[in-house]
């Protein structure tokens, strides 16, 4: 990546195929959750993405991905085809989000040969173990699912085979797939004496094993780009660059990270950075390691999102726009965030919006963003001050019932439609963060 570069060129949408809700006011929706049934008709998927691809086009967004395409529930290939397709005429990249040892493998859920959960079902040689020697399951770490599925074993030939012939059903079967966001999986290693052996005798302190991806990533990538060159190739990290299993690439590349050589320097690789924003463990000073640092880099987070205690559909744009800057001065040239709500809300517009304009712009200030992006769509720029004060203090109680007020206020000034859209509905979530304080205080 060139260091001159002056900005972040991509921008790209993450999302569960069952949560996302650009239709509004349909039974079955979902604002939550991994691991859940899809339970609007299944007609909805495509309406939703259509919706959100027309928008991503409009306004910049490069590439939106789909953990759970492939459902029997909800069309199957036939369906992802033709959101593949309608993302490549509206010139907007659709990804899936597949699991290789985890997440149901490249078919989700259903009747198929390329269900791993089935496979592993009925191959039950292949699949992890936890502890206890038993088959080794996701256990939903959000309440909100309600599929366990079996996970598989890294060890595994069989199961190697199984996944690299998997891939390459799905490239040849959707030509229109526009990439892939592959996960080794984040919800337990398995602990077989084949695994444990190769690991070592060192105890696996998380969830996900650094090793587990570099055996497999650099294959997969392979035979996704045997199918289609043009293939965006996303290889999920779990971490940030600063985490300590990254941490030791700073001064030599350990065995456990070669295979990552191998790859060509068009893969992206992505991390996560919530916990550094809140924290405050990352700035301007900080770079990615040099082995990572030659390839593209997507940063991404779960602002605005009801993950990690937030509260969906928040105002997040303060949040973005460091995402943003520190993700440029670090040397990414992507950022990700969830694209699942529909910008109907107010919030949810601005937080998309902020994504985008912050990549551009990733040294200008939330001042800037409010003049140049908010102003025109609340009424004036003193409007859109106003709203950025009540949006990032709204979760100070004793200040909501005076921004109820002042909102009556401003839309007593309002004539376009659309403004007064905007006001009234950010006025509905005010009106609802303070009904729950007062009605529902200490329940």
């Amino acid at each position: 990546m060139s260091t001159t570069r002056k900005s972040i060129p991509y921008a790209l949408f993450w999302n569960w195929d069952h949560s996302t809700t650009w239709c509004l006011n349909v039974p079955g929706s979902q604002n939550a959750g991994v691991f859940n049934g899809y339970t609007k008709k299944p007609d909805y998927l495509e309406k939703d993405y259509g919706r959100m691809i027309d928008w991503a086009a409009e306004n910049g967004i490069n590439a939106v991905g789909m953990a759970g395409m492939l459902r029997d529930r909800h069309g199957g290939v036939e369906a992802a085809r033709r959101i593949c397709a309608y993302g490549m005429d509206k010139g907007v990249r659709v990804y899936a989000i597949i699991g290789l040892f985890a997440y149901g493998g490249v078919f989700y859920e259903g009747n198929n040969p390329y269900s791993m959960s089935k496979f592993l079902e009925e191959n039950p040689d292949c699949a992890g173990k936890d502890a206890n020697g038993n088959m080794l399951r996701a256990n939903p770490y959000a309440y909100y699912g309600n599929i366990r599925e079996p996970q598989g074993c890294p060890s595994s030939p069989r199961l190697r085979e199984y996944i690299l012939d998997s891939l390459d059903w799905l490239f040849k079967t959707i030509p229109e797939l526009g990439g892939i966001q592959m996960e080794s999986g984040d919800n337990g290693v398995c602990q077989c004496q084949k695994c444990r052996e190769r690991r070592g005798s060192g105890a696996i302190k998380e969830n996900m094993s650094v090793e587990d991806m570099a055996r497999i990533y650099p294959d997969a990538a392979t035979v996704v780009r045997n199918r289609n060159k043009d293939a965006w190739i996303i290889c999920e990290t779990y971490h940030h660059f600063k985490d300590e299993a990254f941490k030791q690439l700073y001064s030599t590349v350990p065995p456990s990270f070669k295979p990552f050589e191998t790859m060509p320097e068009t893969t992206f690789f992505q991390w996560k950075c919530d916990q550094r924003l809140a924290d405050n463990s990352w700035d301007e000073n900080d770079r990615l390691p040099p082995l990572m640092g030659k390839f593209n880099n997507v940063m991404r987070s779960h602002l605005g999102t009801h993950w990690r205690g937030g509260l969906r559909k928040d105002f997040a744009v303060e949040g973005i726009r460091r995402q943003c800057r520190l993700s440029y001065t670090s040397g990414f040239n992507a950022v990700s965030l969830f694209g699942e709500d529909s910008t109907y809300y107010p919030n949810v517009e601005f937080n998309y919006l902020a994504l985008r304009y912050f990549a551009d712009n990733p040294m200008n200030t939330l001042q800037q963003f409010a003049e140049d992006v908010m102003a025109p769509r609340l009424g004036s720029t003193m409007l859109a001050q106003d709203y950025v004060n009540m949006a990032t203090n709204a979760k100070k109680a004793d200040l909501l019932p005076k921004f109820q007020r002042d909102i009556v206020a401003i839309l007593s000034s309002l004539t376009n439609p659309e403004h007064i859209r905007r006001w009234i509905n950010f006025a509905d979530f005010i009106g609802m963060l303070a009904w729950e304080n007062i009605t529902f205080q200490g329940r």
